[in-house]
């Protein structure tokens, strides 16, 4: 893949400490950027979310294969860029889910909204007036606000 653009990687960067303070002062776990997970062998397949969030309970079951963590994200966001096709960013998602990760978000700065999909088909869309939580996140402990308005600001 090319490398990404200036915007998408400041708006990475931005979600991403939002994040890492919330999870650092809860210990709640580790939040990651370009991390390769393997999702599936057989062909192996690895993906590498732009921010992506893994509970602490679940670190110390961490092995590296090949480079990448064995076993999934708990969150994985994905970023879209001005080339992404939506049938491309919706088999990201249906991977995702399909190897385990508990919420998968995609960004669309295009649009200024951030789509949260679940285990089971379940996805709502957030607006710039919305803010994304703890559920939203995974993070065990209430209290994770992420205003859009802010991830999205120029």
């Amino acid at each position: 893949m090319p490398p990404v653009g200036p915007d998408h990687g400041e708006r990475a960067v931005r979600l991403g400490a939002s994040m890492v303070r919330f999870a650092d002062e809860h210990a709640a776990g580790k939040v990651r950027a370009e991390t390769g997970y393997w999702l599936a062998g057989n062909p192996d397949h690895v993906c590498a979310p732009d921010v992506s969030f893994v509970l602490a309970e679940r670190l110390a079951a961490e092995q590296i294969l090949h480079g990448a963590v064995t076993q999934p994200p708990d969150l994985a966001v994905e970023i879209t860029s001005p080339g992404d096709r939506d049938r491309d960013v919706q088999e990201k998602v249906d991977d995702y889910l399909a190897a385990g990760v508990k919420r998968v978000w995609v960004v669309r700065p295009e649009l200024k909204t951030v789509a949260v999909h679940r285990p089971g088909g379940d996805a709502h869309t957030y607006g710039i007036d919305d803010t994304l939580s703890s559920e939203d996140a995974t993070f065990p402990v209430a209290g994770f606000a992420l205003p859009l308005a802010e991830l999205f600001r120029d």
